[in-house]
């Protein structure tokens, strides 16, 4: 008994996507190993699946590489949100953003690599991080707990000054620890105005579990 044209649809969907998000993970992986200087016939190896099926779902090496740098940080910056849900102080949710960002270096290794891979590009995209920290900058201004006049100059600055942090914690031989990312959320809270006795106690306040 053959399969009804509708149900073969179904299987041939499904067979798609494992196909495409098979793609993804291993260009998420080798991102986060090696960089983007890959051919695509390793990217089909990586993912197990024939060389000719990559362009049905990418017309290029790029176009799956944004997709799969896009999947990670949206995935951490939603779990970033969730983390401070119950946050009533935009300066808080702004430093704990730095704070467990600066952390991947030593939490989620794979993160904090893609991120510098991405580089300072991500700052200029309305979508993700950098997103969500123009949001908490202008909260924050709005809240008048910051007084920096360019919010956007804010997320360059919070973006160079953190993707250098992961750059260096990630060494071997780096000495960079939690108390570091804490410092480093403290010196960017005063760079928004803040005044040192305050952005030392909102950078060293209990930090939110964050959803692995």
């Amino acid at each position: 008994m053959t399969a009804e044209p509708e149900e073969q649809r179904t299987r041939l969907d499904r067979r798609k996507e494992r196909t495409r998000r098979a793609l993804i993970e291993a260009a998420q992986r080798i991102l986060a190993e090696r960089g983007t200087d890959v051919s695509i016939q390793e990217i089909t190896e990586t993912a197990d699946v024939g060389f000719g099926s990559f362009y049905n779902h990418f017309a290029s090496k790029s176009e799956l590489f944004e997709v799969a740098v896009g999947e990670i940080l949206e995935e951490y910056g939603a779990a970033l949100d969730k983390a401070s849900a119950d946050l009533t102080d935009s300066a808080e949710i702004y430093a704990v953003g730095v704070r467990m960002t600066a952390r991947l270096a030593l939490t989620r290794r794979a993160v904090a690599q893609v991120l510098l891979q991405v580089g300072l590009s991500y700052a200029a995209e309305d979508r993700g991080l950098a997103h969500r920290a123009l949001r908490d900058i202008r909260q924050g201004v709005a809240d008048g707990r910051f007084t920096i006049e360019n919010a956007r100059l804010g997320v360059i600055t919070t973006a160079g000054c953190l993707l250098a942090f992961l750059q260096t914690a990630l060494e071997p031989t780096s000495e960079l620890d939690e108390s570091d990312a804490d410092a480093l959320a403290e010196m960017l809270l005063r760079m928004l105005g803040m005044t040192a006795r305050s952005a030392a106690a909102v950078a060293r306040r209990p930090l939110p579990a964050i959803p692995v």
